[in-house]
């Protein structure tokens, strides 16, 4: 688990430098919001998830978003207005329409939140 961490958190630190918007597609995705580091160590998802879920999310671990179609979508917080994905913290091991920018980087799908909702 150390060692995903680890991993995880050097991932955030490149993204961060990275500009997403650079050739994104915006759009809507409906699906669960997991936090990663139960989602990718165990599986861990789902209603009886969601207490744990909320935690992590507020206590600083990233979030995805699993779709409908099974896909996992790193989310990441729009630094103009982080008011969306800090509400999606809220809803984390919930369903939950997410609009926002689609990008890309090295086979990992990044969507930068711009609006959400509970469904």
């Amino acid at each position: 688990m150390k060692k995903f961490l680890t991993i995880l958190s050097i991932f955030c630190l490149t993204a961060a430098g990275m500009t997403i918007y650079a050739g994104a597609d915006g759009g809507t995705w409906s699906g669960e919001v997991v936090d990663l580091v139960c989602y990718i160590g165990s599986g861990a998802r789902g209603p009886g998830h969601s207490g744990c879920a909320k935690s992590c999310a507020k206590n600083g671990q990233p979030m995805g978003l699993v779709t409908d179609e099974g896909s996992l979508i790193l989310l990441w917080s729009d630094r103009k207005n982080p008011t969306p994905y800090n509400d999606l913290k809220d809803l984390a091991g919930g369903k939950v329409s997410v609009t926002g920018k689609m990008a890309e980087r090295d086979g990992m799908k990044i969507l930068t939140v711009t609006a959400a909702k509970g469904s």
